[in-house]
């Protein structure tokens, strides 16, 4: 068995940076890039202002190619090997994106044939939205500690510019949009973690996993209260052993909305009751725009960076994921020096 996984690398492809390090720089800045998208996007005059990341037209062929071609950018730089299983995380199905509808085998066999190398016959297919990381990380866990493999990448790429995604979140007044402020920045990228064992015990490691389900979810048309979160925090911190106390600071995919204030507000009130000065927060999607199914491993890659440079608040970190629907997950974070210290 392993008492925790070490987080060994990653790869990120956003609106503020071509791989993770540009995009940890920028979000850590506080830089964001928001422009209107072109008019032939959308049906309406007024332009809808997003995240888009810069590349050549080609690569854009299809939503499925474009996608294809963010995961690849960001694996390469993830290094995924041939022997490495890869936990990918694609749209949810009632997104209708073409990635979603496609068959695991299929999917897989694409992105293969993209990477020029085969991938682990443990691989799967993840379509539990930006949470998805979190039970990614578990499945990880368990392949590791089985000894299936010795390494595993997880995340996705994702992209909410398109027509479909647009025409939904536009009807439901969550795009942000000339008098709405609460409200997403659509955006789109790609986000992956590696992980492993750390014989070392040198990297940032993530001690403690759990999920949670909020029957109140933006897509049920409720107001949550948290349940979800807290019930995956409290998962978290049990499975890790660490108080939460403990906790120096939080890393999520916040993206803006009101839906998404009103959850992360009464979450974060109910899961940190330690008496502090302040509970330091982290949303990348400030920066990067609402980036879907890969939210949740650019907030893990954030997190992990943060620790591993010595800029975040603190040694220990508790991420924060939500899907759109009812999946919620968190995960705890710490540097090596704590993990060392705490035994």
């Amino acid at each position: 068995m392993i008492d925790a996984l070490a987080i060994l690398g990653h790869g990120a492809v956003t609106a503020v940076g071509l791989n993770a390090a540009q995009t940890c720089a920028a979000i850590r800045a506080g830089i964001k890039r928001f422009t209107p998208i072109e008019a032939a996007v959308l049906d309406d005059d007024e332009p809808q202002i997003g995240a888009r990341v810069s590349a050549n037209p080609r690569l854009r062929a299809s939503e499925r190619e474009w996608l294809l071609n963010l995961a690849g950018r960001a694996l390469r730089e993830c290094s995924l090997a041939p022997a490495d299983a890869l936990l990918w995380q694609v749209p949810e199905r009632h997104r209708g994106h073409s990635l979603s509808e496609a068959e695991d085998g299929e999917l897989l066999a694409s992105l293969a044939e993209r990477l020029g190398h085969p991938l682990s016959a443990h691989s799967r297919v993840l379509r539990s939205g930006a949470a998805g990381v979190v039970e990614g990380l578990g499945l990880a866990w368990e392949l590791i500690a089985a000894g299936k493999v010795e390494r595993c990448v997880i995340g996705g790429a994702d992209s909410l510019l398109r027509k479909p995604d647009l025409d939904r979140l536009g009807a439901e007044q969550r795009l942000i949009a000339p008098g709405r402020a609460q409200a997403l920045v659509p955006g789109e990228g790609a986000a992956f973690v590696l992980v492993g064992r750390d014989p070392s015990g040198e990297r940032v490691r993530v001690r403690g996993l759990g999920l949670g389900y909020e029957q109140a979810s933006v897509l049920a048309g409720g107001r949550s209260v948290g349940d979800g979160f807290l019930s995956a925090f409290e998962s978290a911190i049990e499975h890790a052993g660490v108080p939460e106390g403990e906790i120096d600071f939080v890393v999520g995919n916040h993206n803006g909305e009101r839906y998404d204030a009103w959850e992360s507000s009464h979450a974060n009130a109910r899961c940190y009751r330690t008496r502090r000065e302040r509970l330091s927060l982290m949303w990348p999607a400030g920066s990067t725009g609402e980036l879907g199914v890969a939210g949740g491993a650019l907030a893990l890659l954030v997190a992990a960076v943060a620790l591993a440079e010595g800029y975040g608040p603190g040694p220990t970190a508790a991420v924060h994921v939500r899907s759109e629907d009812e999946l919620r997950g968190v995960a705890l974070l710490s540097s090596a020096a704590r993990s060392a210290g705490s035994g």
